[in-house]
């Protein structure tokens, strides 16, 4: 399996590209022609959109995309996310623009936690609220990696001081983390990629050292 690192949107995201027999799935989406440019360019077929979150910067190229590609989007089951939050419009005043995601145009998935198939793709769904109350990472147990979005970066984690976000389930999803093997390699919704281990050993908020204060 090919994992295709896109840096793009207005905050710079990480958006991934899994492929495999010219199959993809894409991990967030928060800019529409820098992921159709490279499905184009090497003539790939789409089997649906992940989402580790549902926040602004990680889907703003979700409703291009599959307007094009007819696919579903999936995102975490029975959690309060925010397209489903009628009065939360993704309006940015920081960068003077706002869009919204129309939800009669999109396929939602729902996904429970544990094992999922979708098309050629096997893959693990864990439950890490704390971000976000829909916070999930995707685990390719297979290959060994995890796709962590705002949840788990390389020496931090994701904020919890947001709509939708909790300090204390931040805790005990970082405890659940830590169970999984050492040798996973993490891939976050923004900056480096980096391994459970280095985390374990390095991130003082996965270690405890240090108490959330974010």
């Amino acid at each position: 399996m090919e994992i295709v690192k896109v840096i793009c949107g207005i905050i710079k995201n990480n958006n991934y590209i899994v492929i495999e027999d010219n199959r993809c799935m894409i991990i967030d989406l928060s800019e529409f022609k820098a992921i159709d440019d490279f499905i184009t360019k090497n003539n790939l077929e789409v089997e649906g959109v992940l989402l580790t979150h549902t926040h602004w910067d990680h889907l703003l190229g979700v409703e291009e995309f599959v307007k094009k590609y007819k696919v579903p989007v999936y995102i975490s089951s029975n959690r309060p996310n925010y397209i489903h939050d009628a009065g939360f419009d993704y309006t940015i005043e920081k960068y003077g623009f706002k869009t919204k995601f129309d939800q009669s145009k999109i396929d939602i998935k729902y996904l429970d936690c544990g094992k999922q198939n979708i098309g050629i793709f096997e893959f693990e769904v864990i439950d890490v609220p704390g971000h976000t109350t829909c916070s999930i990472v995707y685990y390719f147990n297979k290959e060994n990696l995890m796709f962590t979005g705002d949840f788990l970066f390389k020496g931090t984690i994701g904020i919890t001081n947001t709509q939708l976000s909790n300090k204390n389930q931040m805790i005990e999803s970082l405890e659940k983390i830590k169970k999984y093997q050492d040798n996973i390699s993490v891939y976050p919704g923004h900056g480096e990629n980096t391994t459970l281990e280095y985390e374990k050993m390095h991130n003082s908020y996965l270690n405890r050292k240090m108490r959330i204060k974010k």
